[in-house]
């Protein structure tokens, strides 16, 4: 097999080659690399081929540290249909090239194998890969996810559910008004309650610009839907799914909690949605827990939530870095290690940790702008 680099792929052969690989998803597509970009991140998108057969890829995102130098990050990739032991040479001599071009300290890869494949490891291992024991990771997708496979159709998945939550969705569909589109004015209603259960959680919320510059990208290619619940004229739960393949993904969910079950009626909303796309999986993304799951996890609630819908746990291979830059490496991983904020002041700043201190500022002042119980789990 004589590999070569695809120079300057364009978007439809990028997408149709990722979108039928295993492990592929929304976070390896042409689109998300344009997303990413917004927020100083610069796509590459590095495939190689036999003739005019493709058979790796990995969208590599590089990003300029104050003090430190450039990261290069794939995503959930890189991606191979083929022997790895000649598609994985080809592919790092690719991001060697784009390493010098930015004189990057590492590539973060995040093979989406399977958690036990030992050939894999053995096989990063000899190209230079130092695996990273961690479990989690604020910047890089979960190690744990959470997937449904959807080929036994809305009926069979329905009937699948507990009693409770059955009843439940059936009481709140009945209540509420569910409904989906990508306008503007849907997307400020699910962000005001985004924002809003960042708050009370303690959780950083993007702007609203980033969630605009995702629904407009994705919304050109047909790839996501907003949903709203509402109780007359207040929104009490919102959700967003997206689509690029034959995989839906969970992007985002907020709740107000003051419809008992509404959480879970937009949930299957979106379940619904990629059924009648012509999804076979759906990706609620990563367990928000340990491995394996502890109810004293501070995400174990979100954990049962995304469980009751019948998904089971996928356990990817982790992280692992090819390192350029070994003294300023040691560094960074320094920090990635010991703070547990750490990741997010070197990736976010300064608008981040700006974004961070101001929210909290504001936060008193609009605590009183919804209300509602907190013990229902989704």
């Amino acid at each position: 097999m004589k590999l070569q680099v695809v120079p300057n792929p364009e978007r439809q052969a990028w997408n149709a080659f990722v979108a039928c690989q295993a492990g592929a998803s929304l976070y390896q597509s042409y689109e998300w690399g344009q997303i990413k970009q917004a927020q100083g991140w610069k796509p590459h998108y590095l495939a190689v081929a036999d003739g005019t057969f493709w058979v790796g890829a990995a969208l590599v995102l590089s990003k300029r540290l104050p003090g430190l130098g450039t990261i290069l990050y794939s995503p959930a990739g890189p991606l191979s249909n083929a022997d790895w032991n000649e598609a994985l040479p080809k592919l790092l001599g690719a991001v060697r090239m784009v390493a010098r071009q930015v004189n990057a300290l590492f590539w973060r890869i995040e093979p989406r194998v399977p958690a036990h494949d030992e050939k894999m490891g053995c096989l990063l291992a000899q190209a230079g890969f130092v695996s990273i024991p961690q479990e989690w990771s604020y910047w890089n997708r979960p190690k744990y996810d959470l997937h449904l496979c959807l080929s036994p159709g809305e009926d069979e998945l329905f009937k699948g559910l507990g009693k409770k939550d059955r009843y439940g969705i059936r009481t709140s569909r009945k209540k509420l008004r569910i409904h989906a589109n990508t306008t503007d004015d849907s997307l400020q209603a699910f962000y005001r309650l985004l924002k809003h259960t960042g708050r009370k959680k303690g959780i950083l919320i993007q702007s609203l610009d980033h969630y605009r510059r995702c629904r407009d990208v994705l919304a050109e290619s047909k790839m996501i839907q907003i949903f709203l619940a509402q109780d007359g004229d207040q929104t009490v739960a919102a959700g967003v799914s997206t689509r690029f393949g034959r995989t839906a993904t969970l992007f985002h969910m907020s709740n107000d909690y003051s419809v008992p079950n509404a959480g879970a009626a937009v949930q299957w909303e979106m379940i619904r949605w990629a059924i009648s796309e012509g999804c076979r999986l759906y990706d609620f993304a990563g367990t928000g827990t340990n491995f394996p799951p502890r109810k004293t996890d501070k995400g174990y609630g979100v954990y049962q939530f995304k469980r009751s819908f019948g998904a089971e746990i996928v356990a990817w291979y982790g992280y692992a870095d090819y390192v350029f830059r070994h003294a300023l490496y040691g560094l960074f991983r320094a920090v990635e290690r010991s703070l547990p904020y750490g990741e997010r002041v070197l990736l976010d700043w300064p608008k981040g940790l700006l974004y961070r201190l101001r929210t909290r500022k504001r936060f008193s002042k609009e605590e009183g702008s919804l209300t509602g119980n907190k013990d229902e789990k989704g």
